[in-house]
């Protein structure tokens, strides 16, 4: 069953889809063909088997084959009453196997999320005491000997720092030790043996086959049977959680039909394959980093619960990890359009000074820099880069110049006595781009000079026409070949141009800024024409390039906008679109006034950077539909509540189920552990939604995720309101 969310003004769609079910189950299947032929009175049989192997993903997850998560990895920001999850790019993935053998709607994936200050058993091996080194009160290193005896002592039922398991041992938490310090030799060596505990981590690698067997100890697990092509020394990351914890965590069977979908977004997007999707059930801790682990629950479950295996509260569970990620609550402001809308926002430039002889240039986006002289002298030299607080005046075209060399693109001003290099190094620059890359330095090299010989033998036929046939083709060609346009191309939109060129000074481009500029087209046609120069040595090649530059034309007008922000990082699936008109307030945005996106790029994990083609004067940036998340409403008092949606996707802000506080006769909705009741809210919400007309035969996991989806977030800049 699936729900589609209409919008008639927008260019794309999104369908949540309850599942995407396999065809076939992991497994290995034999196709059998037989066929018999009768000749006269003789059956002649022939027959042909194929045999074919069905597999998925079971103990890893390669990271290409995850499309997003959210919060973000490493992110920071207003995360607390969102409920996590993980997108993936095999729509079937969730389904391919069970989390109860009977249950086939049941996914074998789950969401859960550990918070800071939980613990999570860790582990260490003897060998890891045996080669660090040790010291005792002397100074004196330990010997191997002593370290062996060291190791005991840890794990002695006096001092009992460590339990024995297998050919390791489990690091007990300080307040289960019996004693927090270490005695007789190994007195005051307890701040060292803390250290080498503390690097042990909380997920471990394991040959899977120690996980072919079943452990009955004090770390439970069912023991699983290999598969065709699975070997028992690839290695499995898991996690040991302990019981009372996960019995508090994990969701029942029912829970889970409700905790993955099918997202299918449609129309203007750039990914329109359907993708998968598994949200946890628990919200992040306030102020505090929260760990969310995507676990296998394949036969984990029997009746709708999980089998703990009759495990003790004191014992732990081990879970096969295929994903892990970690991400911080901060303040509310340190979120998408929080971030955004305390964006310092200014032009391209350095900031104003009180200098009359300064204050032009840096209003005009220059930057002064150290200028050494050929004759060793020294002095300044004004630059700019290519993104400029305004547009170019100037309507010099650099075709109709024969540059020969970077020199020629040096300006003087006498007033001042110093030199403006900003064209000179953007030529420069585009040549040694040019000569870095050989295979089209040669390319460019060869076509220019077949075009030149064609040009010489064109001169020849018009002065000789006697002298050649009338079918005789050698004009000139000026259109770029296929192999070397594409590199021009990129080029013009200042790809391969490192960044201090686009951004000389660090105040330019502050933290937690956006800087709107327009592209000079004279500083990029200096650019391609240096790149262009490739085989210029004479003043006759000079020349011909001038009359024959298939870089020539009209100026274009470009603009865009630059942000540094933690917003890049943490939100990288950024949403942007920019119009000519300047719009004030939430009027939509015409589509006849967008502006062509010609590039959109993050240029290092805080920078982003987008050029459009013509004047900008208004910038939308949202989240993608990709970049959707799931959660519930709240206000500073505490109250939590849903505020639902019609079917066809319109909220309705009177239509709210309550989990805190909980309204009358209402089932409990979360726990002290922020773990969402999924099933009770999913019926919570099917019975709201009944009492409005909304009819909901079958309530599953695809209106569930309309219910909870969280709207985009747009954040407006437009020209106008800062004028």
């Amino acid at each position: 069953m699936s729900t589609k969310v209409t919008d008639p003004t927008a260019q794309g769609q999104i369908q949540f889809i309850q599942s995407h079910q396999t065809a076939l189950e992991p497994g290995q299947y034999k196709v059998s063909v037989k066929q018999t032929v009768k000749v006269a009175k003789d059956n002649d049989a022939f027959s042909s088997h194929l045999t074919f192997v069905v597999q998925g993903n079971r103990f890893t997850l390669p990271q290409p084959d995850i499309h997003a998560v959210f919060p973000p990895a490493g992110s920071s920001g207003d995360h607390s009453h969102i409920l996590p999850h993980i997108a993936l790019k095999s729509s079937t993935l969730p389904w391919e196997r069970l989390a109860q053998p009977d249950n086939q709607k049941a996914p074998w994936l789950a969401l859960i999320l550990i918070h800071e200050g939980e613990s999570l058993l860790r582990t260490i091996q003897k060998d890891k005491i045996l080669a660090t080194p040790l010291y005792d009160s002397q100074n004196i290193e330990l010997t191997a000997d002593q370290k062996d005896q060291l190791w005991q002592h840890l794990l002695s039922a006096r001092i009992g720092w460590i339990q024995a398991i297998d050919d390791e041992a489990m690091i007990l938490e300080p307040s289960r030790r019996q004693s927090d310090q270490l005695t007789g030799d190994f007195a005051g060596l307890e701040t060292q043996v803390e250290v080498i505990l503390a690097q042990s981590e909380k997920t471990k690698l394991i040959p899977l086959g120690k996980l072919q067997q079943s452990s009955i100890g004090p770390i439970k697990w069912p023991g699983v049977d290999l598969e065709i092509s699975q070997k028992v020394d690839d290695n499995v990351t898991v996690i040991d959680v302990p019981k009372k914890l996960l019995s508090e965590l994990l969701p029942t069977a029912e829970d889970l039909e409700y905790l993955a979908h099918v997202r299918h977004v449609t129309g203007d997007a750039e990914s329109t394959e359907p993708l998968s999707v598994v949200i946890s059930n628990r919200l992040p801790k306030p102020d505090g980093i929260s760990t969310a682990y995507l676990v296998s629950l394949e036969n984990r479950y029997a009746n709708g619960k999980f089998d703990d295996q009759n495990a003790t509260d004191d014992e732990y569970i081990r879970l096969v990890t295929l994903k892990s990620w970690s991400f911080a609550c901060t303040n509310p402001e340190h979120n998408f359009a929080g971030l955004l809308k305390n964006l310092s926002k200014d032009t391209l430039r350095l900031p104003a000074q009180n200098s009359p002889e300064v204050a032009p240039y840096l209003a005009k986006g220059y930057r002064a820099f150290p200028h050494y002289l050929r004759q060793g002298g020294k002095t300044f030299s004004w630059y700019h880069s290519p993104l400029l607080p305004g547009e170019n005046p100037t309507s010099l075209h650099l075709s109709q110049l024969a540059i020969r060399n970077a020199d020629q693109l040096i300006a003087y001003n006498p007033n001042t006595g110093l030199f403006d290099i900003s064209y000179a190094a953007a030529w420069q620059l585009g040549q040694l781009l040019a000569l870095q890359d050989k295979q089209f330095a040669t390319r460019l090299f060869n076509w220019k000079r077949a075009n030149a010989q064609k040009l010489a033998k064109d001169n020849q036929q018009a002065l000789y026409p006697h002298l050649f046939s009338e079918s005789e083709n050698t004009s000139v060609d000026l259109e770029l070949p296929g192999d070397i346009k594409p590199w021009f191309e990129r080029l013009g939109l200042l790809q391969g141009v490192p960044f201090n060129y686009l951004v000389p000074d660090e105040q330019m481009l502050p933290t937690e800024s956006i800087r709107f500029f327009s592209l000079d087209w004279f500083w990029v046609e200096s650019l391609l024409d240096g790149a262009f120069s490739i085989g210029r040595v004479q003043d006759a090649d000079a020349q011909q390039d001038s009359d024959h530059n298939p870089l020539a034309g009209e100026p274009k007008r470009i603009s865009g906008c630059l942000i540094r922000s933690d917003v890049v990082s943490g939100w990288p699936d950024l949403q942007i679109e920019g119009s000519a008109a300047s719009i004030v307030g939430d009027n939509p945005m015409n589509e006849t006034q967008k502006l062509t996106i010609l590039r959109r790029d993050r240029l290092s994990e805080d920078v982003f950077i987008c050029l459009f083609d013509g004047v900008i004067g208004t910038v939308d940036i949202s989240l993608k539909p990709e970049g959707l998340n799931f959660g519930v409403n709240h206000d500073a008092i505490g109250n939590v509540w849903r505020e639902l949606r019609t079917l066809e996707g319109l909220e309705q802000s009177d239509w709210n189920i309550h989990l805190i506080p909980a309204e009358d006769q209402q089932l409990p909705m979360i726990n002290q552990k922020s773990v969402i009741n999924i099933t009770n809210l999913a019926n919570g919400m099917k019975t709201k939604l009944e009492e409005q007309a909304q009819s909901v035969d079958d309530f599953t996991a695809a209106q569930f995720s309309l219910q909870m989806i969280q709207g985009i977030e747009k954040v407006r800049f437009s020209m106008a309101a800062s004028a």
